[in-house]
């Protein structure tokens, strides 16, 4: 899978990165926790990298539980 295949999701505190794990644990997706990247802003420093084709899901989950994040494409 390539970089292109791949969006980083933004958060703006560790907290929120693991709450958010937990709820993409919970629907099934594969989900990296990586340090997030220097060309991109954040405030708690970790950031979570999935497969842009689980999108969807995953921000539909993130806002049900009502999560701020942002999303980037990887690699831009």
């Amino acid at each position: 899978m390539s970089r292109e295949d791949k969006l980083l999701i933004l958060f703006e505190s560790i907290h929120k990165v693991m709450l958010a794990e937990r709820l993409i644990v919970k629907i099934y997706k594969p989900y990296q926790i990586i340090p997030v990247p220097k060309q991109y802003s954040s405030e708690c420093g970790m950031c979570i990298e999935i497969i842009s084709s689980d999108k969807d899901e995953i921000v539909a989950e993130l806002q049900r539980n009502e999560i701020n994040f942002n999303i980037v494409k990887r690699g831009l």
